[in-house]
């Protein structure tokens, strides 16, 4: 009478083994509603694999790679109907809500009703902000009174770095330049809010994972992740492989984070782990401290 209960205790087990992952954050997953799924996106990715076909299917999907890699949070930025709808759907409560946005007045929003959505928990990071998109910096005026809203409330920032997705310039986001995706341009927020919780996304991306390394040198509070890096192309993999082994060198590692960016392909998630579990230059200890350690020590996650 024993044997199914054996038999479904072994067949954890090897799941478990399969898996082989201890616990992750993901400090960078994306939400949608019908009404701007696929709209920044691509069909297909640059291997020519399809993004999910529907708002739900993307969800389902995500969610699924959540349990399966043992995702216990992820910070999800997205439009505010798209975010509350994956927390309300969210029995784990993995969910960590963020906020996409390009520009202060997306959403018909303002620094009121920010504050309002930050004291009702409906913010809990700010971000991903990619101000890059709209042909702005966050060091600009019109980001200040969102940025001294959450520094009054202790919520961290996530701020795009690095390029956007190719082409973009030409159809929805025509102010994009690339310059303006240097991190050396968020300096001024890092001086004049000192007690602001910041990582920047993407690490730089491909151009200026340098200037990534140099600002975190100087600004010991300062965060990245890693996001978008380590699956979209072999390009990104080859300069994410570059900045952890100078970040290792350096002895940054401890504020480097884990994050997917899976978009619209929720496999990404675990392509993006099996690569960051694929570099040998790092020790299990530099993999668990990526993968969750330092996110948590990030977020203030109490056990």
């Amino acid at each position: 009478m024993y044997k199914p209960v054996l038999i479904t205790l072994l067949m954890a087990l090897s799941a478990n083994l399969l898996v082989g992952q201890s616990k992750i954050i993901d400090m960078h997953v994306h939400s949608y509603s019908k009404e701007d799924f696929g709209e920044r996106e691509s069909p297909t990715d640059h291997y020519g694999v399809p993004g999910a076909s529907t708002v739900e299917e993307h969800r389902n999907e995500t969610f699924a790679e959540f349990q399966k890699w043992n995702i216990v949070k992820a910070v999800v930025s997205g439009n505010p109907e798209s975010v509350e709808n994956w927390a309300a759907k969210d029995s784990n409560q993995r969910i960590i809500r963020g906020l996409l946005i390009f520009h202060p007045d997306d959403y018909n929003l303002d620094s009121v009703k920010f504050e309002e959505m930050v004291k009702n928990k409906k913010i809990e990071v700010f971000g991903e902000i990619g101000a890059y998109y709209s042909g702005t910096t966050i060091s600009d005026e019109i980001w200040q009174p969102y940025l001294r809203i959450c520094e009054k409330y202790d919520i961290p920032v996530a701020v795009h770095t690095g390029g956007g997705d190719p082409g973009g310039t030409y159809s929805w986001s025509p102010k994009a330049r690339l310059r303006l995706g240097d991190p050396y341009l968020i300096e001024d927020v890092l001086v004049r809010y000192p007690k602001l919780r910041i990582y920047i996304m993407h690490n730089g991306g491909e151009e200026w994972h340098e200037h990534t390394l140099r600002l975190m040198a100087y600004y010991p509070q300062l965060y990245t992740d890693i996001a978008v890096m380590l699956w979209v192309e072999p390009n990104t993999q080859r300069t994410v492989t570059e900045f952890l082994k100078n970040a290792k060198h350096a002895g940054y590692l401890d504020r480097v984070m884990f994050g997917s960016d899976q978009m619209t392909w929720p496999y990404a998630i675990g392509k993006s782990i099996n690569f960051l579990n694929s570099l040998e230059f790092l020790t299990e200890q530099d993999k668990e401290d990526i993968f969750y350690n330092n996110a948590s020590r990030f977020l203030n996650l109490k056990e």
